[in-house]
């Protein structure tokens, strides 16, 4: 119910798509057999994280298509 709720007090289109993008994140979370350490590492701050410019030179590099626009 707490979904359902969210997204009709949502304002804006934006945090309509926040909400949803929340509610995603926590669903395939949970769906995650590595899950509960992935949440742990997140809480102590020590998930490893790379910016965006190093996701694009890694996927550039095995030979991967870029979505367009990047």
């Amino acid at each position: 119910m707490a979904f359902y709720r969210e997204v009709g007090q949502a304002d804006v289109e934006e945090q309509l798509r926040d909400v949803i993008a929340t509610w995603w994140g926590r669903a395939m979370l949970a769906t995650d057999p590595e899950g509960p350490a992935l949440a742990r590492a997140v809480a102590a701050g020590t998930l490893p994280t790379v910016s965006m410019a190093e996701v694009v030179e890694r996927r550039r590099a095995a030979g991967g298509e870029l979505p367009a626009g990047a």
